[in-house]
């Protein structure tokens, strides 16, 4: 059995802002990278209509189990559906299905963040108009610290920082909430 590690959990605050995000941008679709222990599936789940979907993606079969059994308690855990594997797996065959997204939350290996952004964008699994939030953009704060002094994701979320803030298909905003969360939206 896997240990869970609590700092890898997304948090109250950062539950209710995901949630009142879904309802702001009155997303149908969502798509989170990176799903854990389902706490934050189940809040964007919450603020989807009846007819809407959110598809998570884990690497991890266990906490994958764990999160279903909590989607089960839930009168809002049938709008979630749970796709266990690599994230970089899982975005290709969602690609090949020719899905697609209002809103993607990404919180997952971070030294694969530049890889999401560019295949969410590059397969149009993300709508013109849509919505990308990214969790620990701020990574206790290593991303702005010399290159010497940052741990391999610190190096990861700063690579990130710089492609996003460069790439002319998007729009973005740096929120000092918790660890960093980097909203984004595709241009139309």
């Amino acid at each position: 059995m896997r240990e869970l590690e609590q700092e890898m959990l997304s948090g109250h605050v950062e539950g209710q802002t995901l949630k009142m995000f879904i309802h702001m941008t009155k997303a149908k679709k969502v798509l989170e990278v990176g799903m854990f222990t389902g706490y934050s599936a189940l809040a964007m789940a919450e603020a989807l209509p009846l007819d809407g979907e959110l598809v998570a993606c884990e690497i991890d079969p266990y906490t994958a189990e764990f999160a279903q059994a909590a989607f089960r308690e839930s009168p809002h855990g049938a709008k979630i559906r749970t796709e266990v594997g690599t994230a970089l797996e899982t975005l290709q065959k969602l690609a090949d299905a020719r899905e697609s997204f209002d809103f993607v939350f990404i919180d997952a290996d971070k030294r694969e963040y530049v890889k999401y952004f560019q295949i969410l964008l590059e397969k149009d699994l993300l709508v013109p108009g849509g919505f990308i939030c990214v969790d620990n953009t701020l990574l206790q704060g290593q991303a702005y610290l010399p290159a010497i002094h940052r741990t391999p994701n610190g190096e990861a979320i700063a690579q990130f920082n710089r492609v996003v803030a460069a790439d002319s298909r998007v729009e973005q905003v740096l929120l000092p909430l918790r660890d960093g969360l980097t909203i984004i939206r595709r241009l139309p």
